[in-house]
This record gives structure tokens, sequence and C-alpha cells, in this order.
């Protein structure tokens, strides 16, 4: 089956980007491959706990993964890190749902009907979804899961993280020529990220998409919820925040046109190595001495995301060697 133009940007709407890891997956020796045209879409491939992993759930993730392309959906290295990270995001979204995290209906139906919208309409996602195999009801089935468990780590995670005045201080002494006193802008971007084996049909695609981005961010839909919603970068999940920086931090084009920009303006879509971008300007700074007050809520900031990401992954490798996990597929090779 191959990937589709449908397929490529799934992605972008998901609820959830870069979360969760398979760093901390246990590696299972499974000679799983093929995925997904091995798989029956109401397969059960694997039981976590008491929930059901069903094949439909793997086929999305294969499909929607930021490292899939075509060759990779047959790769038995691929395959098996796909059901590795499917395994994690139905033991974290357990861990959401124990703590009482709910999502309701009406925001998963939205989130649906956008991505309707954004595809071509009810017929044509129909459509491609039956030629993957898929239904309209596994795709919202993945939202409704990606986006308990990002409301689980705002909600409850990240309130729970707190950095000491002393951290941060020591953090600034260590670091202070990070903060030179130049000349220096804070944006934030959306960025869809180029894959080295991207086909052309996908970077249309994803070119398509981000040209619709703009138009909303431009239109007046808030810049920060548009990168939470879409970018695929670890800063989505703090509005594609990239704090301040100076000439020479970023690759050149990048730069060139966040420092042409006046605060709060929103760039044309701009093409790096890494992908399509958009950039908004939120502040400007001359040259000036730099303080640790002047940059303590960027230290703040920086030691709170490391803080996080250690905290998620040590939640996940805690609550996956806890859960009875049971495989009840393994294809041979």
């Amino acid at each position: 089956m191959k990937l589709s133009r449908f397929a490529a940007v799934l992605v972008a709407a998901g609820a959830v980007a870069g979360i969760l890891s398979s760093g901390c997956a246990k590696k299972k020796e499974v000679s799983a491959h093929a995925f997904p045209d091995s798989i029956l879409a109401d397969e059960v491939v694997a039981k976590v706990n008491s929930e059901d992993v069903l094949g439909s759930d793997v086929m999305v993730l294969a499909y929607t993964t930021t490292a899939a392309t075509p060759d990779s959906l047959h790769n038995p290295d691929f395959n098996k890190r796909v059901l590795d990270q499917m395994i994690d995001r139905v033991v974290f979204s357990q861990e959401a749902v124990a703590a009482g995290v709910t999502v309701a209906d009406t925001l998963v139906a939205n989130m649906l009907n956008q991505f309707v919208e954004q595809f071509g309409g009810d017929e044509r996602v129909t459509n491609m979804l039956t030629e993957m195999g898929l239904k309209r009801e596994d795709i919202s089935r993945s939202f409704r899961r990606d986006m308990v468990i990002r409301s689980y780590v705002q909600t409850v995670v990240e309130p729970s993280i707190s950095v000491d005045e002393a951290d941060s201080r020591a953090y600034y002494a260590q670091h202070e020529a990070s903060f030179a006193a130049v000349d220096s802008v804070h944006a934030r971007h959306i960025i869809l990220m180029f894959r080295p084996d991207d086909t052309d049909e996908t970077r249309a695609a994803r070119r398509e998409l981000i040209n619709s981005i703009h138009k909303r961010a431009a239109g007046g839909e808030d810049f920060g919820r548009l990168a939470m919603q879409y970018s695929q970068d670890g800063a989505a999940n703090n509005g594609g925040d990239l704090g301040y920086f100076a000439r020479g931090m970023m690759v050149k084009a990048f730069e060139d046109v966040a420092f042409s920009l006046k605060k709060g303006q929103i760039s044309n879509v701009v093409e790096t190595q890494f992908g399509l971008h958009l950039v908004q300007v939120i502040d400007r700074k001359n040259a000036h001495p730099v303080t640790f007050e002047e940059v303590r809520p960027r230290v703040e900031q920086i030691l709170r995301q490391q803080t996080l990401g250690s905290e998620l992954q040590n939640r996940l490798k805690r609550n996956r060697d806890a859960a009875i996990i049971v495989r009840t597929y393994e294809a041979g090779a």
C-alpha cells in the first residue's frame, strides 16, 4: 500500500507531536514486518493491561509517524519501533485516564471536522481512508488518545514541574555566553519537516498544508495554537516558541526572515533544509548588557522543558514496566 498524499500529512492534524519517544521502550525481539499491509484493521495485535490494540491503531501510527516513508513501512526495524510506540501511547493514555483526564466528545468531533474540511470534504476523505483500509472512527480514536495525553501533560504533569532559583542561577552562570548582549529576536515558528525519502507528491502536499496554515494565521487565528496543532518539532508543545536568538544561531534563510520581521508580524513560507516554516516575531531587542533577571524566564523555561522531558520518560518507563503487555500478533520475516 503506497503512502498517499492524505496519509503523508495526517500527522499534522494529530494532537501530539513528539511528546512520547520510544527511547524508553523495551526492545522486544519480535519479528514483525510489513506494517500496515500485513494486518487487518479490526485485528487485535496486542493487549496493554485489559485494552486491545487494534491493527487500525498501528496502521494510523505507521502512516502518520514523522519517520514514515514508503520503504520504511516494510522495514522490520521500523515496524518494531511503530509497535513499541503504539504501546507507549496506550500506556501513557491509560495513566492519563486513571488520573481523571477526559476529552469532550465535541472537541474530538471538532478536530475531525476540521480534518475532513482540510483534506477535501467527506467524500474525498472517505475514499482515501478506504484506500488505506481505515475508517473515520480509526482517525477519531487516534485523535482522542493523543488529545487525552496532551491534556494530561498540560494539566497534570507540567504544573508539577518546578525550577529552583539556585538551579536557574547556576545554569545562567554556566551558559552566560549564550545569552550574550547582541541584537536578538524572540520568535516562534511552525515547521512541517522534510524527510530524506520524501516524494514530490509528499512535498507538494506538505507545501499545500503550510500555505493553508499561513492563511489561517494571517486571518487572525492564534499562531501559538496552530503551532501546537501542526508543528513537527519539540517547540510545538510550547506554541512553537524558540525564545530569543541572535544571528548565527539559526540557519541563514530562517534568521534572515526572522530579523526582517516587525514585532507581531508573520512571515510567508520559509524553506530551509529542515522543512517549511512560518515565523512570527514576538519581540526584538537591541544589543545591551544582559543580567540574570532579564533572561530568568528563558532560563526557567529551558530547565522546565528539560525536567519535563525527563519526567515524561520516567513516567512512561515506570508504567510500561508495571503494565501487562501481551503481543497477539507476530509476523515471521
